[in-house]
């Protein structure tokens, strides 16, 4: 759908000189190319934008320790539960955060209230 906007508004607005007499022709030129501008500056931020799904938006985010079984932990991220090996002790109801992601395991670490950063993020 976007390759028929980038493409055919120019092309809808060369044709116009075509069809309509040039009083009408260059205003309606004028407005087609700015739109198909605007769409693409608008493509363009879309584009740039964090990931909002997959591991890239599990990166940094904030979770808590539901469970421990042995050196494997359940944490609570993102309104999902992940397992994940544990680095350092972690204990049921410890906040962490998810430094890295290895298969459909995660790499936490233990939250405290000296980390740096912590007061700007929001809690799971």
């Amino acid at each position: 759908m976007c390759h028929l906007i980038l493409i055919g508004l120019p092309v809808l607005a060369l044709a116009s000189f075509w069809l309509l007499p040039w009083t009408l022709a260059v205003p309606t030129s004028v407005a087609l190319i700015a739109a198909a501008l605007l769409f693409c500056g608008y493509l363009t931020k879309v584009a740039h934008r964090p990931a909002m799904t997959g591991v890239e938006a599990l990166q940094h985010a904030l979770g808590r320790v539901r469970s421990v079984q042995g050196d494997i932990a359940s944490i609570w991220v993102n309104s999902e539960l992940w397992s994940a090996r544990m680095v350092e002790g972690l204990h049921e109801g410890d906040k962490v955060e998810v430094v890295g992601v290895d298969g459909l395991q995660l790499r936490v670490r233990r939250v405290t209230v000296d980390n740096p950063g912590e007061r700007n993020r929001r809690s799971s």
